[in-house]
């Protein structure tokens, strides 16, 4: 018997944390009636380490793919309607999504050479000289990433006044030292990338309670010396007690959507690349176009951790 219970507690403690969701996604579109073709987007959770989808459903009156793109990896359904909409129509997608937790571990593939590179945004030649004197005496590109974190968390507020804020705009969130988590982690990734340590964004859903989910969360993945770091600045700055454990975590009360920055669709879109997305686009008659609104809802499966 004591062999059977240290063998279960054993069991027990290898298990990492995680939790279960139930995600509901619908995409509504508005009357289109002089529209000669309608193209929708729907971003679907992506799918890596931490995060698992499965039990995926599609409700639409309308023929759609499941695409994914080259750069990143993000996947889509999409809708190509020739023709006029007469009514509003509603697009629904169910999942579960398996969440687990990020901690510092080692990579088990290459890291990709987009994370290395400039966005529209982030523009990383522009960050080297504040970079290195971040970084000025660390050896190791673990403790350059390290500097750079309390660097951002020490010197930028979580503040959504006024203007600016909001479109991760790393030389904005320099000067402005101020703005939402795309502010804060833009400003990260283009610092880590200055110093050669590859990063890349993500945006996705903060789950807090069952129910409706409005508003997104993003954080960074980072990868120093060949391992995998979670950040979340912009978490460490409102709650200073776990400033430490978002060094290299991420806690599993979120849901990834999309990575990266500059978005090509699959099929790509004729607008210009996206700085990021989370929700559902739409073009009409190859023009972007605000006749899509994207509501999300989360529910926490019983029996989850």
């Amino acid at each position: 018997m004591r062999k059977l219970l240290i063998a279960i507690f054993v069991l027990l403690a290898s298990q990492s944390s995680g939790a279960t969701y139930e995600l509901t996604e619908k995409g509504v579109l508005k009357p289109q009636p002089d529209a000669k073709l309608v193209e929708v987007w729907i971003p679907v959770p992506y799918e890596n380490e931490w995060q698992k989808v499965r039990d995926l459903k599609v409700e639409s009156p309308f023929t759609y793919l499941l695409q994914k793109d080259d750069e990143y990896g993000n996947r889509f359904i999409y809708i190509r309607k020739e023709g006029g909409l007469k009514e509003p129509v509603e697009i629904k997608i169910t999942a579960v999504v398996e969440r687990e937790e990020v901690k510092p571990e080692e990579m088990e593939y290459p890291v990709p050479l987009r994370y290395y590179l400039s966005d529209r945004l982030v523009p990383v030649s522009k960050f080297k000289k504040i970079a290195f004197s971040i970084t000025k005496g660390e050896k190791s590109d673990i403790k350059k990433v390290k500097a750079i974190y309390n660097y951002v968390v020490s010197n930028m507020k979580y503040d959504k006044s006024g203007k600016g804020w909001g479109r991760g705009d790393a030389i904005w969130a320099c000067d402005a030292k101020r703005g939402n988590c795309t502010d804060f982690h833009s400003l990260f990734i283009a610092l880590s990338r200055a110093v050669n340590v590859p990063a890349v964004f993500e945006i996705g859903l903060p789950v807090n309670k069952d129910g409706e989910i409005k508003g997104y969360h993003c954080w960074v993945l980072a990868f120093p010396e060949g391992y995998t770091y979670g950040i979340d600045a912009s978490e460490a700055a409102k709650h200073p007690e776990k400033k430490e454990y978002f060094f290299g975590h991420l806690d599993d009360r979120r849901i990834g959507i999309t990575r990266g920055r500059d978005i090509l669709l699959s099929p790509p879109q004729h607008g210009e690349r996206l700085n990021y997305i989370y929700k559902a686009y739409e073009e009409v008659d190859s023009e972007p176009s605000n006749g899509v609104e994207t509501y999300y809802f989360v529910r926490k499966l019983n029996g989850s951790r």
